[in-house]
């Protein structure tokens, strides 16, 4: 038995492993209390996005169909009221190719501005789904200049977001299926 267990975790070790870059993918964004919450430089502000012709639900991550959406960014700290922001979403081609190609990739973009009343709010019209990076540049009057990066997908998840849990679900059938034919042939050997 100890056996079959210890085999079905040597199994599913390699699964967890490649489940992990995933998990990290999303490192500026944290879900708080039914709130995204983006890390931008020291500081942090809600994120919300709404598609309000085909659903009340909010978002962060997955924006459900393409289509007229709408991003709100509120800022959390007091500071960042006095800095010029400025939000971008482009197609994610990795950020080697963002950041030399960067106008070709752009889909969207805000120009800096001063939000002195702390709410950016960013309406855009997805012609396709896919997966996007939204990208928050701050400047401020200190010479600060915080960036942070978003990853999302319109449309549902992509089969690359989603190949982790994939692999994981089967390494887990997997390590099952070996764990139970390893435990039947220790049951039928001959016992002394």
């Amino acid at each position: 038995m100890f056996k079959s267990l210890r085999l079905a975790f040597l199994l599913l070790l390699p699964a967890l492993v490649a489940a992990a870059p995933e998990a990290r993918a999303h490192r500026a964004l944290d879900w708080r209390q039914e709130a995204c919450v983006l890390k931008v430089g020291p500081d942090f502000m809600y994120l919300t996005g709404y598609q309000p012709a085909t659903s009340r639900k909010t978002f962060c991550e997955d924006i459900p169909t393409a289509g007229d959406t709408i991003f709100v960014l509120d800022y959390a700290q007091e500071e960042m009221r006095a800095m010029t922001t400025d939000f971008r979403i482009v197609r994610n081609v990795g950020e080697a190719q963002e950041e030399e190609r960067l106008d070709a990739v752009t889909v969207a973009y805000l120009p800096p501005h001063v939000y002195p009343a702390g709410t950016l709010e960013f309406e855009h019209v997805f012609k396709e789904g896919g997966d996007y990076v939204g990208i928050v540049t701050m400047d401020g009057p200190h010479g600060e200049h915080w960036v942070s990066r978003f990853p999302f997908t319109v449309g549902g998840r992509s089969f690359i977001a989603r190949a982790p849990y994939v692999l994981l679900a089967a390494a887990a059938a997997l390590a099952l299926l070996l764990a139970l034919a390893w435990g039947k042939r220790d049951e039928s050997a001959p016992h002394a």
